[in-house]
């Protein structure tokens, strides 16, 4: 059997279960909230700390292949991903689903990712190379857009627990016909070099401290802390001075600064470094890598706030989630396969795909405010209404799965490795930011919505008024939940009817803003993406052979 048989098979099962992993997990979010007894900032939580971990380790996960071997980094990827799809599926809490989701599989997933890409680019040549890569990326697109719908599937009528259940049986197998495979190239660093701790070190600590700054701007603010910041016990921030997130940023950017400093000392001392950031020099692969970013961004953001606004305004499970969903999924198999077609004839250029990439998602996302009127609408007709919005998100990322091939085919072989791990990792931080971000301005308009909503309120008494306000400020997760959620609450907290009904009327109104205000902000991104783009080769230059 050829090797493009044997080897293409397994990476793109596995790529295709890596890409449905995080997107099923969407439309499930009430029941794993239901389930873990925990909330939907703890969710969340987790599905950021997945992408943060694949960002943190993928520069570490490349070089490891290009020392020990791109196949041998992949098969214990594989391992690793298969125990913590165990530990989720059978995890009784949250903190099992962190171990297993957010850390095992993250881990898993930055040692597979570099080593699938890499082992094609050493594998294949031309077009053959072009076509599988684009391949990988279009299965990987199938892979996130199919799986809200099955994962809907799943969920309604079976459990969450099961996508992951399957999760283990598909890398099961994956890792079984790897055995039928051997390594494609040579490894391109040396072993006898010490491994570059320190940097790996630096580079996980850099892109974390940042995506753990969006993280906490939901709950504190950008600028202005909106609570203290306490830890063991102690505060270290006061509520009204200045917010944790520009000191958390500056800090992961002053650590990214000194993770460059580093890495150029090992090169000018002779010595291996974790990458050589000098790739970046080509224009190519360092444009294209924040075009990749972007497009991770915005999708993820986006397909993370959709859920959420239809199961908590319009009461709809993870079948229904699922389904609604399903135009993105028939976008990105549509443009994909168009984009990858019109490339390979030379009847469109990457540069081109990539900025109608991020025109679609800008007016995917424009469509879908338009379409935050249930009230207006109906319950059933505001769904079907968000579908061309949808569709053009996913025409936006099929497009996108071209860019992959223009980055991997730009470096030299021995400059493969480095590539590959910057790359992805911007694409996962962008993934991993998007949900941040998206979290974080929903979760700030919505505060600022409630508050003016409360303060307007003319059925509320002022004692009432000032006792929400104080609550928001300590609970804020319990505003981004549904009607029934939030009347429950006020109704143990021994609230009146009448002000248990305003507020609830204040919190749906709220809720409904700051998805459009969040949504929106995802169009500004996807429109701030061009300038990326437009920025890419007119033609593609680099190896083809």
């Amino acid at each position: 059997m050829p090797i493009v048989t044997t080897l293409f098979i397994p990476l793109a099962l596995q790529n295709f279960l890596m890409a449905y992993n995080t997107s099923a997990m969407n439309v499930a979010l009430s029941s794993i909230v239901e389930d873990l007894h925990t909330t939907l900032t703890g969710v969340q939580s987790v599905i950021s700390l997945f992408a943060l971990v694949i960002a943190a380790f993928l520069i570490t996960g490349s070089k490891l292949g290009a020392r020990h071997g791109y196949r041998w980094a992949f098969v214990l990827g594989a391992r690793i991903f298969l125990l913590g799809t165990l530990v989720t599926a059978f995890g009784p809490n949250l903190a099992f689903m962190l171990a297993g989701w957010s850390l095992l599989q993250g881990v898993g997933v930055a040692l597979m990712l570099p080593a699938m890409l890499a082992l094609l680019t050493d594998a294949l040549t031309g077009s053959s190379r072009t076509k599988a890569l684009t391949t990988l990326g279009t299965i990987g697109g199938i892979g996130a857009a199919a799986g809200p719908l099955l994962g809907g599937l799943i969920t309604h009528y079976l459990s969450w627990r099961v996508s992951f259940l399957m999760g283990a049986a598909v890398t099961a197998a994956v890792l079984l016909l790897m055995r039928r495979t051997a390594e494609p190239g040579p490894r391109h660093a040396p072993l006898e070099q010490p491994f570059d701790v320190p940097g790996a070190l630096l580079s996980a600590a850099g892109f974390g401290l940042l995506v753990v700054a969006t993280l906490l701007s939901g709950r504190y603010g950008l600028l202005r802390a909106r609570a203290d910041v306490e830890m063991f016990g102690h505060t270290l921030l006061h509520r009204g001075g200045l917010s944790p997130v520009p000191l958390l940023a500056g800090a992961g950017l002053a650590v990214l600064v000194t993770f460059a400093a580093w890495e150029r000392h090992l090169i000018t001392s002779g010595k291996d470094p974790l990458v050589r950031l000098s790739v970046l020099r080509n224009p190519t692969v360092r444009n294209g890598a924040l075009t990749q970013a972007m497009q991770y961004l915005v999708p993820t953001g986006a397909l993370f706030l959709v859920p959420v606004f239809v199961q908590t305004t319009l009461g709809f499970d993870a079948l229904r989630s699922g389904l609604m969903l399903l135009p993105t999924t028939l976008g990105l198999m549509l443009a994909a396969w168009a984009a990858g077609r019109l490339i390979a004839g030379r009847r469109m250029t990457h540069r081109t795909a990539q900025i109608w990439s991020f025109l679609f998602m800008t007016a995917g996302c424009v469509l879908i405010v338009a379409t935050f009127d249930p009230y207006q609408r109906g319950v059933f007709a505001t769904g079907l209404a968000f579908a061309p919005g949808l569709l053009l998100v996913g025409l936006g990322e099929g497009m996108a799965t071209t860019v992959t091939d223009l980055i991997q085919s730009a470096p030299p072989p021995e400059e493969v490795g480095d590539v590959t791990g910057l790359s992805r990792s911007g694409a996962y931080l962008g993934s991993s930011l998007g949900v941040a971000l998206a979290g974080a301005f929903m979760t700030t308009s919505l505060l600022y919505s409630f508050e003016a909503g409360t303060d307007g309120s003319t059925v509320l008494p002022p004692e009432q008024k000032q006792l929400v306000k104080e609550t928001l400020e300590n609970h804020v997760q319990i505003t981004a939940a549904s009607d029934d959620a939030v009347r429950a609450r006020l109704h143990s907290q021994g609230l009146p009817g009448t002000s248990a009904d305003e507020l609830v009327r204040i919190n749906a109104r709220a809720r409904e803003h700051a998805l459009a205000v969040a949504v929106t902000s995802m169009a500004v991104l996807s429109a701030g993406g061009l300038l990326a783009a437009r920025r890419l080769p007119q033609a593609r230059a680099g190896r083809h052979g």
